[in-house]
């Protein structure tokens, strides 16, 4: 499944996952990154990657000069169609692994699992996109997976499923490599607008791992929180601390 993520991003992922988080949890999530980062009205903010722009529409309403980046073309033109801020919010199709036409920006982000396709190497050319993308001194936030909640979520032995609002009911068959700590994993669905399936590989990070790739980017870790929010991140109870957010902070 090598580069299954360049044409994992179209119709059907909009489709079935396109609204996955509701307005609110968008507008909560927006608001957790905006008090991590600090940030007022006015701020240069790259968010990538933005995927169909449900959190760079967000950081928009509370006034910041926006950056969505996005290897997918078919996100990026349903992020575009939904862009009511003109030069405010501008979206550009760009690989990660590759450094910015742009710098200076105040803050960055990168949230929901957009790191973990394809080798370490790669995250790690991600990570220092975004350091050098940003001002010395600035914030970087990371929201992922990490491996204790997924494996928890894994011994318990059931199919995570979901029945969408059309009656579509979408089912996962995950499994774990844990010697190359990758999920190997296949969704399939059947519904009013027949069959299918997505397969995808990606690797899940220890939270140490997250903050030792990091720092070797050039980051220095700051705080780890429970997922986009401000809560701190802790390890316990039945979901072994859930998604985890890392804020990170460049030198200078």
């Amino acid at each position: 499944m090598q580069d299954w993520w360049k044409t994992f991003f179209d119709g059907d992922y909009l489709r079935l996952w396109g609204e996955a988080f509701t307005a609110e949890q968008n507008a909560q999530q927006a608001a957790g990154i905006w008090e991590l980062l600090g940030l007022q009205p006015g701020v240069r903010l790259l968010d990538a990657a933005c995927g169909y722009g449900r959190l760079s529409v967000e950081f928009a309403k509370r006034g910041a000069v926006v950056l969505g980046i996005d290897q997918s073309e078919m996100l990026l033109a349903e992020a575009a169609r939904n862009n009511l801020f003109g030069t405010q919010l501008r979206y550009l199709q760009h690989d990660l692994r590759q450094r910015l036409p742009d710098a200076g920006f105040d803050a960055a982000c990168n949230v929901f699992s957009s790191i973990g396709y394809g080798t370490e190497e790669d995250d790690l050319a991600i990570f220092v996109t975004l350091r050098t993308a940003v001002r010395p001194g600035s914030f970087v936030f990371i929201e992922t997976n990490h491996r204790d909640a997924t494996v928890a979520s894994l011994t318990r032995g059931t199919k995570p499923s979901q029945r969408l609002a059309d009656g579509t009911l979408v089912v996962e068959e995950p499994e774990f490599d844990p010697v190359k700590g990758r999920i190997n994993t296949t969704w399939y669905w059947n519904g009013p607008g027949g069959p299918g399936k997505k397969s995808a590989s990606f690797r899940i990070y220890s939270i140490t791992e997250l903050v030792s790739l990091l720092e070797r980017s050039g980051l220095s870790f700051v705080s780890a929180h429970k997922g986009c929010s401000v809560e701190p991140f802790n390890a316990e109870g039945s979901e072994m601390g859930g998604r985890v957010g890392i804020l990170a902070k460049t030198a200078g």
